[in-house]
């Protein structure tokens, strides 16, 4: 970045692309209108570009605009988070977690986690991104996330991965099917009989599936698919079909009065939190982590292991203290 462009230039820059004015940003930043003013004109002359077009009652982003608010947002969290956590290693009262995970992930051990830990560090804030594998993976790549917990099909040297959950597939049917009706596990050539819903196939939960002969059947023929994991809650509810889903969804699942049987032979899907390979977690990551661990605990069940311990994230970074 030009060593001539100023935090309070990208910050004022920042500000009235949320706002949509000058007016309103300005007394967001508490700042006068002529010095935001100034602030985002010396910002475009040090980058050559004009970056709104500007009307008496309209501001709108030009293309360069709206490219160059990535970078001056990643730019300020990156510096954000860093002078936050300086602050938490002192006393851990502040400080920005951004991370990625799955729907049920989410909703089942992140949302109760941060509940838990808000009682204790009030200060502490946490971002949540909704994501596929695929995407998780990139974003922590990039340095968008903090981490993420999702699946890694192969090692990877750019991640540093702790396997934290491993559920088994269970099938999961409307619950005026036939199937709700039985006891005890089902093999997998039930799918052969019964219309099937499933995830898309940017989903982690299909290329797991389509790894394994049993799994194929599953995925194979397909009468409507989604990628959201509460969409198929719907249509599986909805009597559009039968599906195969990772026990913490079947656990989610059964909540919405939703029938699941485990699947035979087993097939089973591993959740890890990654990181970038190296990169040493902040003290608020580090409590967000412990307090999921815990969550993670009371989600355990038949099906659903917690392989990981304390020890381990302590190990990698990842304390409380």
């Amino acid at each position: 970045m030009n060593s001539n462009i100023t935090l309070r230039q990208l910050r004022a820059f920042l500000a009235v692309m949320e706002q949509a004015s000058f007016t309103k940003a300005a007394a967001v930043l508490n700042m006068t209108q002529s010095a935001l003013t100034n602030s985002v004109k010396n910002l475009e002359l040090e980058l050559g570009l004009r970056l709104f077009d500007r009307t008496t009652r309209h501001v709108e982003p030009t293309a360069h605009g709206r490219q160059f608010a990535t970078v001056a947002r990643r730019f300020t969290e990156d510096l954000e988070r860093g002078m936050d956590d300086l602050r938490a290693h002192v006393d851990r009262q502040q400080g920005l977690v951004v991370v990625g995970a799955t729907a049920t992930m989410i909703t089942s051990v992140l949302i109760p986690a941060i509940k838990e830990m808000a009682a204790r560090y009030p200060g502490i804030r946490v971002r949540i991104i909704e994501v596929l594998t695929a995407e998780a993976v990139e974003r922590v790549r990039a340095g968008d996330m903090d981490m993420a917990f999702t699946t890694l099909a192969l090692p990877d040297a750019d991640f540093d991965a702790t396997p934290v959950m491993r559920d088994a597939f269970h099938l999961v049917c409307p619950p005026a099917h036939p199937l709700a009706r039985h006891e005890g596990p089902l093999a997998w050539d039930v799918f052969n009989d019964h219309p099937a819903v499933g995830m898309s196939g940017e989903s982690g939960i299909r290329g797991i599936l389509k790894e394994h002969a049993a799994g194929q059947l599953a995925v194979s023929l397909l009468s409507y698919e989604v990628s959201s994991v509460w969409g198929l809650v719907r249509m599986v509810r909805d009597g559009l079909g039968i599906a195969a889903v990772p026990g913490l969804v079947a656990q989610a699942m059964a909540s919405e009065g939703i029938p699941g049987f485990r699947l035979t032979p087993p097939i089973h899907r591993t959740v890890s939190l990654i990181t970038r390979a190296g990169r040493s977690p902040t003290p608020a990551a580090g409590t967000l982590v412990s307090a999921a661990l815990a969550q993670l605990r009371n989600v355990q069940s038949d099906g659903i292991e917690i392989p990981v311990t304390e020890e381990q994230l302590s190990a990698r970074g990842f304390s409380a203290g």
